[in-house]
């Protein structure tokens, strides 16, 4: 019987919170707001009834009772992404920017492929003045959910003209870019992108995402720590001369291995709040030297990255890193950051291993336009590879089975 009686309760309770729901669609706030109130006399401890009303209350502009509505929700059912939400756009119509921020990122922290929480956390960064990482926000919301593409587009036509001068040497860059198509018969990688600043080695400055890493430097070293050496893999490329080189892969050139970002969620977190790259162009993992190692001199695929290198072990004795003939040595907790497509080559030639995080960004001279556009190229190459690899694939299968049928 008691059973009998709560189902009845919750349902109830649920037909009301959709009927409070639906009025709220239709553009009825008050009403729905009536309702809820009556709802919340008869289910004082429904998270969702205050949930709901501060949603009500938000239409109706009335902020700041919305908040605490919010807050009493959240009270009684911590970390609920729907309430987190809400909290946040509450803070940004009442003028807290960096509550509201602080609000979003703890929301992602729970539901990280969250778009809309992307995407109001991109506003609110943007409206802090903080436009590369807005502009990441942006791109991870149309990513996780295409209706958020024109929001995207949206942002990048303000940013445009907001910051004409860089916005127009930007669209220079990226009309010889794709004009250089037209010939790349000898050159089909299409790695040079041009008018960007070259040299072996930059400021780290010009990345905030370096100076997060930096700034996230024990967290991270703990998390890399906790690792077991049978979970990182040997290094796939065949670069070394001598030794052993592992690694431990968080993006590999444009896939997320969703295990170990897991795994560390401290890197994984500043990996996917600031201009990494993700797609195909780039890498992002652990590096680990193993005494005696050394990597041979090559060349990255492009120069529209720059490779950062966060210093994690870094032994004592020679162990370094040379680019473009410059040679530097690692220092733990501090970045290198430096042009790959240049040459480079790294040794361990101490008695204990060298560990290092390595993380690409784009490079900062790209305009959030020039990124976004990178990025969709990429999104289309890595499909039209996927779907030829699907379609030689389903044709050798059938050339073997004729082959059978006729021998």
């Amino acid at each position: 019987m008691a059973a009998q009686l709560q189902s009845k309760v919750k349902s109830d309770e649920g037909e009301r919170l959709a009927e409070a729901h639906q009025l709220l669609q239709q553009g009825k706030a008050n009403e729905s707001a009536a309702l809820l109130r009556d709802l919340i006399e008869q289910y004082p401890n429904s998270p969702d009834a205050h949930n709901h009303l501060g949603a009500a209350l938000q239409s109706l502009g009335a902020n700041e009772e919305a908040l605490q509505f919010h807050d009493k929700a959240l009270a009684m059912a911590p970390h609920v992404p729907d309430a987190l939400l809400l909290r946040g756009r509450a803070l940004q119509a009442l003028g807290r920017g960096a509550d509201a921020i602080s609000c979003y990122e703890e929301l992602l922290r729970i539901e990280p492929e969250m778009a809309p929480a992307q995407f109001w956390l991109g506003t609110a960064l943007e409206a802090s003045g903080r436009y590369e990482e807005a502009f990441v926000r942006y791109r991870n919301a149309a990513g996780l959910d295409p209706r958020f593409a024109e929001n995207l587009l949206k942002a990048l036509s303000a940013d445009n003209q907001r910051r004409q001068s860089l916005a127009q040497a930007g669209t220079q860059r990226l009309n010889q870019y794709v004009g250089s198509f037209f010939s790349n018969q000898a050159n089909p990688r299409m790695g040079t992108y041009p008018g960007l600043s070259q040299a072996p080695f930059h400021d780290r400055v010009r990345l905030p995402g370096a100076l997060a890493l930096e700034g996230n430097f024990e967290a991270i070293r703990a998390e890399l720590a906790a690792l077991a050496d049978k979970e990182f893999q040997e290094e796939a490329e065949g670069l070394k001369e001598r030794g052993n080189w592992d690694v431990f892969l968080f993006y590999e050139r444009g896939r997320k291995n969703v295990a170990n970002c897991a795994r560390c969620p401290t890197i994984a977190n500043i990996i996917e709040s600031h201009n990494t790259v993700r797609t195909q162009a780039g890498l992002l993992y652990a590096s680990k030297l193993e005494p005696g190692t050394h990597i041979t001199a090559h060349r990255g695929p492009t120069n529209q990255r720059l490779r950062c290198h966060l210093g994690i072990n870094i032994p004592d004795g020679d162990c370094g890193l040379k680019v473009g003939g410059e040679t530097r040595r690692w220092q733990e907790g501090q970045c290198l950051v430096f042009d790959d497509s240049l040459e480079h080559e790294a040794w361990n030639h101490t008695s204990k291993p060298r560990v290092v995080l390595i993380i690409d960004f784009w490079h900062p001279d790209l305009t959030a336009a020039e990124i976004a556009y990178l990025e969709g190229l990429h999104r289309f190459a890595a499909f039209q590879a996927v779907s030829l690899n699907r379609y030689w694939s389903a044709n050798a299968e059938a050339r073997s089975k004729a082959r059978a049928h006729y021998d």
